[in-house]
């Protein structure tokens, strides 16, 4: 492919990180079509050629949302092979929360608190992407229960779905600040000792 005709893969790549880069920093509402083209370095008929209008790039920037927080949280770990393992695994993930909140304050605050206030086809790609993540992390719990340090009665859906639930519960009070004497240490305590007493073999805070 010549050098005046890029990949048209690429092309949309750079649009939707243009796009990601406008909603994360100023919000949906203050932007418009030319602004994205123009930090892409596009013209405005270009963009037209990828995306019919504004709304449209829209559920492009909410999975590379997605894509963000999945690769800044989960990284490139081992699966845990231990309880103790699974505790140390997620304190790391509390961890990179607040990280990830310091270091890209935009894309939680729009993620978690303007996104879903757009339309209804936005909570429906929101809720797309979370049925992925509680996939994935279903995908997780029925490993542990395989290598027994998770607790067998558990349904791994809702086990996957706990899970997914407390990484957006520290997202959240990573946003809010040590409002309450919420600090970082007492969060990333208290949650992986709730992961690990509500979901461990060892400790199952399941009914008989």
């Amino acid at each position: 492919m010549s050098a005046d005709r890029p990949d048209p893969a690429r092309r949309r790549a750079e649009l939707v990180n243009a796009a990601y880069t406008l909603v994360t920093s100023r919000g949906y509402r203050a932007i418009g079509v030319d602004d994205i083209a123009t930090l892409a370095g596009v013209s405005h008929g270009t963009f037209y050629n990828y995306f019919a209008n504004k709304r449209d790039i829209l559920d492009a920037v909410i999975d590379h949302c997605f894509a963000v927080i999945r690769e800044r949280l989960m990284g490139d770990e081992p699966t845990p092979a231990t309880l103790d393992g699974f505790r140390a695994h997620y304190g790391r993930i509390v961890d990179r929360c607040y990280d990830l909140v310091a270091g890209e304050p935009g894309l939680v605050n729009f993620l978690l608190l303007e996104a879903s206030s757009i339309d209804d086809r936005v909570l429906d790609r929101i809720m797309r992407n979370a049925q992925d993540d509680g996939d994935a992390a279903a995908g997780e719990v029925a490993d542990g229960i395989a290598r027994g340090y998770l607790d067998d009665r558990l349904d791994t859906r809702v086990g996957g779905e706990v899970l997914v639930s407390v990484l957006m519960s520290a997202l959240l009070t990573a946003v809010h600040g040590e409002r309450h004497g919420l600090t970082r240490d007492r969060v990333r305590t208290q949650l992986i000792d709730f992961l690990a007493s509500g979901l461990g073999a060892e400790t199952s805070g399941l009914g008989a």
